[in-house]
């Protein structure tokens, strides 16, 4: 066999796909037109589809659907690796906190943030009045408070998906 020829039968399903470069076409049918077996492997590569199309698709069995059902089964997530990304979270705002603030700047924080709740838990009573905003660290305070809220929303989308094993 010609090295040409191995060259033609292997860019066949190329051809038949149309996937070759207009260039390289005209080269494999001049060739084609030339060799009788080259031609016939052409014949039975263009006739390939057709007849896997031809070809009926079995019935699968009734028990295969079920089988497979059973097969997958819901695999909870543990406890820890859902929500240790929180503590994580909260252990970071601390971090923060304190490297901002440092250890009596955490501690007034703490201390503020307290009789602020304190404040308008009267206030949304009929208690008392108002508090007035606090100052400071308020700003790092509200960010800190937005990461937890988005660890927490987060935690409980995943909560609610469980991923799917196969087994």
């Amino acid at each position: 066999m010609a090295a040409i020829c191995v060259w033609t039968r292997d860019q066949l399903e190329a051809l038949v796909d149309g996937e070759l470069d207009p260039g390289r076409g005209t080269e494999l049918r001049a060739h084609l037109a030339e060799c009788a077996d080259c031609r016939a492997h052409h014949a039975e590569a263009c006739s390939l589809p057709a007849r896997l199309a031809a070809i009926p698709s079995p019935e699968p069995p009734r028990a295969l659907v079920a089988g497979v059902l059973r097969s997958v089964r819901r695999e909870q997530v543990p406890a820890l690796h859902l929500w240790g990304p929180l503590a994580v979270e909260l252990a970071l705002c601390l971090v923060v906190l304190w490297y901002v603030s440092g250890l009596r700047g955490l501690y007034v924080l703490a201390q503020r943030t307290s009789s602020d709740v304190g404040a308008l838990l009267a206030w949304g009573g009929g208690q008392a009045q108002l508090p007035s905003p606090p100052v400071g660290d308020l700003f790092l305070l509200l960010v800190c408070g937005l990461l937890v809220a988005t660890s927490l929303y987060h935690l409980v989308l995943l909560s609610r998906q469980a991923p799917r094993v196969f087994t």
